[in-house]
């Protein structure tokens, strides 16, 4: 602090040359919510085949199981059930952007509402779901830090993968299906 007590500026501050202005407001086009870049693109098929894979893993809401998680809910207008993939690392690391461990399926109301208001329940309920190996696999994937620099050609590998799992999946679904109808 200086001895005359707190420094206040009297005068405004005034810009050494003016901003310059056509007088028309400038038009701001609006930013794309999805890019067009081919990684991109493969990225969201990934997520696509994913989700699709753990519903068929899963056969619905994992806490559907656990009655201290409440029952399912979020229903389309048709009445289908809303199930989701639920990414338990973050999408963030390359290292489980396209596992189908890293993901359990999860209806809209244990996605959007349970999770976040009982996180802690959430998080016990799912180690219970995995079982230790699961659990061990997730905390391993979660402590990597590194980072994984991952090209068009690796995720399109990736997505030749998961496909191949997804066509066994649908397999082995419509196997079992057609074993109980008989």
């Amino acid at each position: 602090m200086k001895r005359g007590g707190f420094l206040q500026r009297r005068t405004p501050l005034k810009a050494k040359t003016p901003l310059k202005t056509s007088g028309k407001p400038l038009r701001r086009s609006a930013l794309r919510k999805v890019s067009k870049d081919d990684v991109s693109q493969c990225k969201a098929r990934l997520q696509s085949i994913l989700r699709e894979i753990v519903i068929l893993r899963d056969g619905g809401c994992v806490l559907r199981h656990y009655p201290e998680a409440g029952v399912c809910g979020g229903y389309r207008k048709d009445g289908e059930l809303i199930l989701q993939g639920e990414h338990l690392n973050t999408r963030s690391r390359n290292v489980s952007y396209a596992e189908p461990r890293n993901l359990v399926c999860l209806c809209a109301h244990h996605h959007l509402r349970f999770k976040p208001q009982y996180s802690q329940l959430y998080w016990e309920l799912i180690e219970r779901h995995l079982g230790p190996e699961g659990w061990a696999f997730y905390k391993r994937m979660r402590d990597d830090q590194r980072t994984y620099h991952c090209t068009l050609w690796d995720w399109q590998k990736e997505e030749l993968m998961l496909t191949q799992e997804l066509q066994i999946l649908k397999q082995q679904h419509a196997n079992k299906n057609s074993v109980q109808i008989e």
